[in-house]
């Protein structure tokens, strides 16, 4: 990504992980975290406006992997769900819903 973020060895306390990505992009969790860092950046707003443009597009492409790795999980869980008598079906999940 971008210097500015953080490297990764400040991210992890000095440990780099290479388990938080895979053949389909960064992981949920590294997205995330880039995407807070990108926001506490912004928010600072001591930032020139080519770096706060660059870091907001690179804040866009995080949140985009989010959503796509949380829509990912959702369709998981909703494949997951079982009936009573131990098949496994397909149902919506509706946030309100308790499961």
């Amino acid at each position: 990504m971008s210097d500015l973020f953080e490297e990764p060895s400040e991210r992890t306390g000095g440990v780099e992980s290479t388990s938080s990505e895979s053949a389909e992009g960064p992981s949920f969790e590294l997205s995330l975290r880039q995407l807070e860092n990108a926001v506490e950046k912004l928010e600072a707003g001591d930032l020139a406006l080519s770096d706060a443009l660059r870091l907001f597009e690179e804040g866009l492409k995080a949140s985009n992997l989010c959503r796509a790795r949380l829509e990912e999980a959702k369709q998981k869980v909703e494949l997951l769900l079982s009936k009573s008598d131990g098949e496994f079906r397909l149902r919506e999940i509706d946030p309100g819903d308790d499961l």
